[in-house]
């Protein structure tokens, strides 16, 4: 949630000030947030809109929000549109009260994707598939520079039976430069956690990394390695540890503590591996909306680990899951259940 933020300061007056150069700010928001338009600038002034069916409006009415956070390996992996990430936090804006929904990657579903048609694939390919922007397969929504995360969001949508209201997608370079950006972040590990086959980007090799139990300031790549390990523990618990690093980044953003250095050098990271259909204005009602919420408050849902879903698979040992009644009615019911 703390790319929130930095997306506002980009489109404020203080990421002109840090970046030297209002052209250069311009297009660097507008990499991040393609829908912006000129008259979104001006409303971080005078305000954003208003009408019905507009962001602030399902607040002020108390409308339930939802926001799907996409994280994906980036430029230089094996599988760079991949979302090895995918949580939906749904907030009531007068209680803050909140909901986390941790989707597992594996999950076989139907990808609104094709012009001719839904296809079957893992949940964690809906990114991707948007991505390649191939004109003669891809429906045209979905052939747009925010095309691969409005997929991926229409995916979820239909798999959880909730409307997504916005999404971020960030990759792996630019989380850690995010994190190294607010100087680090706090986290309790609740128990010791031991990968001696962490992949590394160097030369395809793997390390060992190693986490005592404890509270301890976590910097980028730290972090990443936490939220990322698969073979050291299970999906479930990765799921977790991910919600983990999610609210430590919510809790030093309501510190308002933002290293100006690492931040002017997190730019480059930013601008090339964040996306979302936020504009600046929206962006700034969520970044308020999301730092109001406590932890204590915040029910938090693994899909993994209910009963619904069982392992089914494919052939070429490739499994998947699916939900045990052979549709998605249940599990949309559990989720609608958990929603605050």
């Amino acid at each position: 949630m703390r790319w929130l933020r930095v997306l506002q300061l980009l489109a404020g007056i203080g990421a002109v000030a840090l970046f030297a150069s209002a052209a250069w700010t311009v297009s660097a928001v507008r990499a991040v947030a393609p829908k912006t338009s000129p008259e979104d600038f001006v409303a971080l002034i005078t305000g954003p809109d208003q009408g019905p069916g507009s962001l602030a409006q399902k607040i002020k009415s108390n409308q339930r929000i939802n926001m799907l956070f996409l994280a994906h390996g980036g430029a230089g992996n094996d599988n760079p549109d991949f979302t090895d990430t995918m949580l939906v936090l749904s907030i009531r804006p007068s209680s803050h009260q909140a909901t986390v929904i941790s989707l597992p990657r594996y999950l076989w579903v139907d990808i609104p994707a094709g012009s001719n048609g839904f296809v079957e694939g893992k949940l964690y390919s809906a990114f991707a598939l948007g991505a390649v922007q191939d004109t003669t397969f891809l429906r045209e929504q979905w052939r747009a520079p925010t095309g691969p995360g409005d997929l991926a969001a229409a995916t979820v949508a239909t798999t959880i039976g909730q409307p997504i209201d916005a999404w971020i997608a960030v990759d792996v370079k630019a989380f850690e430069a995010l994190i190294d950006a607010i100087g680090g972040i706090r986290v309790t590990v609740p128990k010791a956690l031991d990968d001696p086959q962490y992949p590394s980007d160097v030369d395809e090799k793997t390390i060992h990394i190693h986490f005592v139990a404890g509270t301890q300031i976590l910097d980028g790549t730290r972090a990443l390695q936490y939220a990322r390990s698969r073979l050291s523990t299970s999906e479930a618990d990765r799921s977790h540890r991910q919600e983990l690093i999610l609210f430590a980044m919510l809790s030093k953003l309501k510190g308002g503590d933002i290293v100006g250095p690492a931040l002017i050098s997190a730019a480059g990271p930013i601008k090339d591996g964040v996306r979302t259909d936020l504009t600046p204005p929206d962006a700034n009602l969520l970044m308020h909306l999301v730092s109001s919420i406590r932890q204590q408050d915040v029910i938090s849902v693994t899909l993994e680990d209910s009963p619904l879903l069982m392992s089914k698979n494919l052939g070429l040992d490739q499994d998947v899951l699916v939900p045990r009644a052979g549709t998605y009615q249940q599990v949309q019911a559990y989720v609608a259940g958990k929603l605050p």
